[in-house]
């Protein structure tokens, strides 16, 4: 058998990056990356600043994000119900619930019920819980300036315009039911996987 010479060329590897064609070749260049995600762009955004508010939050005041998030909102909100309060905050009725708890063993908010309806459990802020509130929210006000520094005023505007229009869209999505598998952490995606990749083998 002849031996195969030192300067023969080996198959091309079946790449797209191995083809001339400069469609195959933009394609390639330009694929989606991590990176490029504006969902991780937010989330880098805004862990770069987290660690500052909890400090600010927990080190200074002794109040946790979620709990200064419902005080915050119950004070800016006045009374409501509990489902009321998670609803304006944006959290699940079990963390508000866990939450609401707390903020009342620490006398921040109490919960009273409603003189008309005997039934219905108002939740609102104390004295006590109004007066942190006005002490925390001119720090918190100013980290939020410090953060947008680097913008200007007409930027910082767009900024929060463009946000609130993000947000609708997100709401929407989630209502729409776009994609209908179903999250379990339980479970979990390792466990999910190797199920599958049992039954394929």
């Amino acid at each position: 058998m002849p031996t195969p010479s030192r300067h023969a060329t080996t198959a091309p590897f079946p790449s797209a990056l191995a083809s001339t064609d400069p469609a195959s070749l933009g394609a390639a260049a330009h694929a989606p990356q991590l990176d490029d995600m504006l969902m991780y762009r937010l989330y880098r955004a805004w862990s770069s600043a987290s660690p500052v508010f909890v400090r600010l939050c927990e080190g200074r005041f002794g109040i946790t994000r979620r709990e200064w998030r419902l005080l915050a909102t119950a004070v800016e909100t006045g009374p409501t119900t509990s489902a009321g309060l998670a609803g304006a905050a944006d959290l699940d009725l079990v963390r508000t619930s866990r939450t609401l708890g707390t903020l009342c063993e620490k006398g921040w908010l109490q919960r009273q019920a409603d003189p008309h309806d005997a039934r219905t459990v108002r939740v609102q802020a104390t004295p006590a819980g109004r007066a942190l509130y006005q002490q925390v929210m001119p720090e918190i006000a100013r980290l939020n300036t410090l953060f947008m520094a680097d913008l200007d005023e007409d930027e910082r505007g767009l900024l929060l315009r463009l946000l609130r229009t993000l947000e609708s869209r997100g709401a929407r999505m989630a209502a729409d039911n776009i994609v209908e598998d179903k999250a379990s952490r339980l479970a979990g995606g390792t466990r999910r996987t190797a199920r599958t990749s049992a039954v394929t083998c």
